[in-house]
């Protein structure tokens, strides 16, 4: 099934954030500078790009402002496309070809949390401020890694050995991300409860998760590395290599 931990948006803004372009180095423009800023704070950026200053962009940002006007962790960032100063993030964004004003969120850790084209809402903004360990699985589910998101009680954090395995394994080690959260964390509940992940398990528990967002399943710590294995096979996630046991297995 697909993983909602992005937030609604249309099919051209989810293209967008899973298509985010390399570019060459340079010096950044206001915008990049603006988020650059942004993240040395540990803040979220929510980047309002327009192309006219109309009416449509005047409340989208009176939206953010009146938003995030109490908030030190999020700060809005207008860029205007049409100016050559900001060409690094409008190119990165590919943000001249979609529908304008619209407004991107981006995590501190660069993680795309949402998009939203011509209207934004408050309750929308909030959504997007997500926990940390949601943002480190959207950045890696954005940079095309497998994640395996321990969930570990207060009395137990020590990895289980399957995700051990399967993070040192040859075919899998690459590409994949192991990110770890506490189960009492109040600010990774509603992630957590998103997930499905059991709040009242007395062990770790493992999400399993590959891009661009899939959700392969929630595990206790005595998951298998078979079973790992088998599972990101099935999602056709595992390897490239026809004679490869999980492929074949997969395939039946």
């Amino acid at each position: 099934m697909t993983l909602r931990i992005l937030h609604a948006v249309t099919l051209t803004c989810v293209a967008m954030v899973f298509g985010v372009s390399s570019m060459s180095v340079e010096a950044a423009g206001p915008g990049q500078q603006s988020i650059d800023a942004a993240t040395e704070k540990n803040q979220f950026s929510f980047v309002l790009f327009y192309r006219a200053n109309d009416a449509s962009t005047q409340q989208m940002f009176k939206t953010l402002q009146d938003t995030l006007q109490s908030r030190s962790d999020a700060v809005a960032v207008p860029v205007n496309v049409t100016d050559a100063g900001n060409k690094d993030i409008v190119s990165k964004f590919d943000a001249s070809r979609i529908p304008l004003p619209a407004v991107v969120a981006i995590a501190p850790n660069g993680a795309v949390c949402s998009a939203f084209p011509r209207k934004v809402a408050a309750q929308q903004i909030l959504a997007s401020i997500v926990s940390p360990g949601q943002a480190s699985c959207l950045k890696a589910l954005q940079d095309d890694q497998i994640v395996l998101l321990c969930v570990c009680t207060a009395n137990g954090a020590t990895l289980p050995p399957a995700v051990k395995a399967f993070s040192e394994n040859q075919m899998y080690r690459e590409r994949t991300k192991i990110v770890s959260v506490r189960s009492d964390d109040p600010a990774e509940s509603q992630f957590l409860k998103q997930l499905k992940v059991p709040a009242d398990r007395q062990s770790t528990s493992v999400a399993f998760m590959a891009p661009p967002g899939a959700m392969l399943g929630v595990f206790d710590q005595s998951v298998s590395f078979d079973t790992l294995a088998k599972t990101v096979a099935a999602a056709g996630k595992c390897c490239e290599d026809e004679n490869c046991e999980f492929n074949k297995a997969a395939a039946k």
